[in-house]
């Protein structure tokens, strides 16, 4: 299908335009009909270079207004701190005046309260007792919370002591069984023995460099290990083991 095509009345006569091309779009035929003089030039010249001077003279003063500025932003965040305590003051009293006195006076009022405060006393009631009962709670919280932190700290200690006495324990068995090595005087089975030492030496140490990854991915994990008795001897025993 063919492009579309416009036509354009000019003075010359009727001329065809192809709109998918924009440089035929925009063609003006009578773009030359009209044209300033030189006077109209000049004023048009030296009104733009105006609007420049007054552009370049607003910048200047932006720029030596920088310190004052400044100052106006400090002071208007003064202002704004200022109005926040009045805001909150304000709303503090009205709180006081439309929450407060309905409640004294359902509590304290007697029989001249009048119906629609005597219907806030049961909920005051209830807002007590719940208020008590958080108090109370709150209280407990904070002793268990306080017993959970000494016994954590027990226990890390008592694990202190665990993994020196392990220690001792491993230099004493060490030591015991060089004595009873040396005991034996058959050349061949001292030999054999030491290389089955040697080979469970290697042992433990492949074993201990393999629980040790197993802790380092079970605490690297995110999981909760210190509630999982497994999990727990697992790490626990690594850390022995160091």
């Amino acid at each position: 299908m063919n492009d579309q095509i416009d036509t354009v009345m000019a003075e010359g006569g009727a001329k065809p335009v192809n709109s998918s091309d924009y440089a035929d779009l925009l063609e003006a035929p009578h773009s030359d009909a009209f044209a300033f003089s030189s006077l109209e030039q000049q004023a048009l010249h030296l009104y733009d270079q105006l609007r420049d001077f007054e552009l370049q003279q607003s910048l200047l003063k932006s720029q030596n207004k920088d310190d004052a500025l400044q100052e106006q932003l400090i002071a208007a965040e003064r202002e704004a701190m200022d109005a926040k305590g009045e805001y909150e003051l304000r709303n503090q009293i009205s709180h006081n005046v439309l929450a407060m006195e309905p409640v004294l006076k359902a509590v304290h009022g007697g029989e001249q309260t009048a119906s629609a405060e005597k219907r806030l006393l049961p909920l005051v009631t209830e807002r007590d007792t719940v208020s008590m009962v958080h108090a109370s709670l709150a209280s407990k919280l904070s002793a268990t919370s306080k017993a959970l932190r000494l016994t954590e700290k027990a226990n890390l200690e008592a694990n202190a002591v665990n993994k020196d006495l392990s220690q001792t324990i491993l230099a004493l068995a060490e030591e015991m069984r060089t004595q009873s090595l040396k005991d034996v005087e058959d050349p061949d089975l001292h030999k054999r023995i030491t290389a089955v030492e040697k080979d469970a030496r290697k042992s433990r140490r492949q074993m201990k460099v393999l629980k040790g990854v197993l802790a380092n991915m079970i605490v690297g994990s995110g999981i909760d290990w210190a509630e999982d008795e497994v999990l727990r001897e697992l790490v626990m025993d690594d850390e022995e083991d160091d």
